[in-house]
């Protein structure tokens, strides 16, 4: 083994042993600290605060209305639990936020208090990820609908822009987060299901309440699955979502379409 690999060795278990520390993990990295004005673990616990600060603040952006929901003490201390239990795994913080909703839920008492708030941290998660896209311009070829029949129908294939995300739960996540968002709080029924697609669009983040049919067909088309599999109920409010510019194009149409 050569001296440049050794050395790059050693750094990778230097760092591998620095981010243990941080989590706090066992970890041999303050041996590797002179003690100077402060003592070693003193110095790491000031990285391991700055480190947990700098990842929770990251949260507070990705999921604004699960801390508007639980209050800032309360996501604070989600956001700590989140960081220790799942740690950074690159360089580029900006990525980082994905399993809040696993935190969440592996809390007993915040999940039975707030049934709905794992559902409403996917949500986000969802939102955070098409944000990073490129928005999805609707361009739906609508002359296309005057060549589908009855018997070309099964053989068609509907195509999904990406990214698109779609989200089932039993609560309304998509009405929570829209007046959550708009700070406008309404009456609500916490007991209705409700699913949800996703998308960016130029001007907004398109948050659209719809139901188990609409995201089944969502699925059922990103699997590049054709109109064959869809069931009745799926079909039926497939011209709502065509109507809407959730598909970009249909396939499977005659030569010359």
């Amino acid at each position: 083994m050569g001296k440049s690999q050794s050395r790059n060795l050693a750094l990778r278990q230097l760092q591998q042993d620095f981010a243990a520390a941080l989590h706090y993990q066992p970890s041999p990295v303050t041996d590797e600290i002179a003690d100077g004005q402060f003592q070693a673990e003193q110095l790491i616990q000031i990285y391991r605060n700055n480190f947990i600060i700098s990842l929770s603040e990251i949260l507070e952006v990705v999921y604004p209305s699960v801390k508007a929901v639980v209050g800032e003490e309360c996501f604070s201390q989600l956001a700590r639990q989140h960081v220790l239990t799942c740690p950074l795994q690159q360089g580029n913080v900006s990525h980082y936020g994905e399993g809040l909703c696993d935190t969440i839920e592996s809390q007993p008492e915040l999940s039975a208090a707030v049934p709905y708030l794992a559902d409403l941290a996917r949500l986000e998660w969802s939102l955070d990820l098409a944000s990073r896209a490129p928005a999805i311009e609707p361009s739906f070829p609508f002359h296309k609908l005057t060549q589908i029949t009855e018997a070309n129908l099964p053989t068609l294939k509907l195509v999904v822009p990406e990214p698109t995300y779609v989200l089932d739960s039993r609560y309304p996540v998509a009405s929570l987060w829209q007046m959550i968002t708009d700070d406008q709080i309404e009456p609500i029924d916490l007991n209705q299901p409700e699913s949800v697609i996703i998308q960016h669009r130029p001007e907004h983040m398109e948050v659209r309440a719809t139901t188990p049919d609409a995201t089944a067909l969502i699925r059922l088309s990103q699997q590049q699955q054709t109109l064959s599999e869809a069931s009745e109920a799926m079909l039926t409010i497939l011209g709502e979502l065509i109507q809407q510019q959730f598909f970009s194009d249909i396939h499977g149409l005659p030569k010359g379409e």
